[in-house]
């Protein structure tokens, strides 16, 4: 029996926090010899997450409780004992392809790219170096390493056509990226539900718009909630997950000036949040355009909405319009402003929700289309290793 050709990803995060590695990981498991590296976090291999069948190896990374302050430098501590330690983990692995999740994972890779970039794969879920504040005060570094990566990668994987064109003819990669969407491997049935109007005590006739995610400024959160001032008094806004304290303050001073019309939920684990989904009536996805890892954003949220049966209130950027406008799931709105966010509301709650959306939806965006472009990208590239 010819042994298979072994893949060794790095993800330097939770791995539940990338939800396309661990579909990937168990879409190709029986065709190759997987091995993921990751960090400990709270030397907790449970909250890293793992995929039965995959060997995972996790790694501590003890300069975290040096560096909780939070400034960019002691956090460069983390980064470098990571990329040290992965590095070897990499090298000891003797692998065919070593596949990077985002900036941080390709660090490890930097030799690779030297001596043999024909074996690397840059999956870039985010455009790093435009991506979240936290990486503002090393942006200028993060942007000299994102290039490289790019144009040194045998092959670069992104979730999104924009960025495709992006990475190819801005920041120069080899070929043409792969685009592997952010679509759910295995979404559950469809089936409604009304848990948010028995657990928030709402009549019947509530109408309720639904956000799950980051509590955070980039999400426009304060304008969704200011947009009810242009809606009846039927709708209400559910904000179901976590972030920053101060702005999570603003949300409830919102709440307080919309007496019970904003109801904020605390963070709720994958497995049940899809019954508050299944008994929402739209699904909101609105980013700020601070950059262009959001005007180009390819949330997997957008297909839990969908698969779910919920009309989409979102950003009116190009991606998000090509799906949501044109393919007649929602309709898209000036993130910016309430008034906008309102009208798009309305728009959205025209659209005939539920079971004919849901369908529509999963025949219109499949995994196993997403897979057969990993399939062929990787295939490509083991070939491109032998003539090496």
């Amino acid at each position: 029996m010819t042994p298979r050709a072994r893949i060794v990803h790095i993800a330097f995060n939770h791995l539940m926090k990338l939800p396309a590695l661990p579909a990937e990981l168990q879409s190709l498991r029986e065709e190759y010899d997987l091995v993921v590296i990751l960090p400990r976090y709270d030397d907790d291999e449970a909250s890293s997450g793992s995929v039965p069948g995959i060997q995972t190896q996790y790694i501590t990374i003890r300069s975290r409780q040096w560096s909780d302050s939070g400034k960019a430098l002691l956090k460069l501590l983390r980064f470098v004992e990571f990329t040290f330690k992965a590095f070897i983990r990499a090298l000891r692995s003797r692998a065919r392809l070593y596949v990077a999740h985002d900036m941080p994972a390709m660090l490890p890779l930097f030799p690779f790219l030297l001596f043999s970039p024909r074996r690397v794969v840059y999956n870039a879920h985010e455009l790093w170096s435009e991506a979240a504040e936290d990486n503002a005060p090393l942006r200028p570094i993060w942007r000299i390493l994102e290039r490289i990566a790019m144009r040194r990668s045998g092959r670069v994987i992104v979730p999104e056509p924009n960025r495709a064109r992006i990475v190819h003819t801005e920041y120069r990669a080899r070929q043409a990226p792969a685009v592997v969407r952010n679509i759910p491997a295995a979404p559950p049935p469809f089936q409604r539900g009304t848990l948010l109007h028995s657990k928030l005590s709402l009549s019947d006739d509530a109408v309720i718009v639904l956000y799950q995610g980051l509590l955070a400024a980039t999400r426009c959160l304060v304008e969704l909630a200011q947009s009810l001032a242009f809606l009846p008094g039927t709708v209400h806004i559910v904000l179901a997950g976590a972030g920053d304290a101060a702005y999570e303050q603003q949300l409830h001073n919102e709440a307080a000036r919309f007496r019970g019309r904003i109801h904020l939920l605390p963070w709720t684990p994958r497995e049940q949040l899809q019954h508050i989904t299944n008994s929402a009536d739209i699904g909101v996805l609105l980013y700020r355009n601070d950059g262009r890892n959001n005007f180009y954003a390819a949330p997997n949220k957008l297909y839990e909405y969908l698969f779910a049966g919920l009309p989409v209130v979102a950003s009116a950027f190009p991606g998000l319009m090509e799906i949501v406008d044109a393919g007649g799931y929602g309709s898209c709105a000036d993130p910016s402003s309430p008034e906008h966010i309102a009208r798009a509301i309305s728009a959205a709650l025209a659209i005939k929700g539920g079971e004919d959306i849901a369908q529509r939806a999963r025949m219109e965006f499949t995994w196993d289309a997403q897979v057969q472009v990993l399939h062929e990208v990787y295939r490509n590239m083991m070939e491109n290793a032998r003539e090496c």
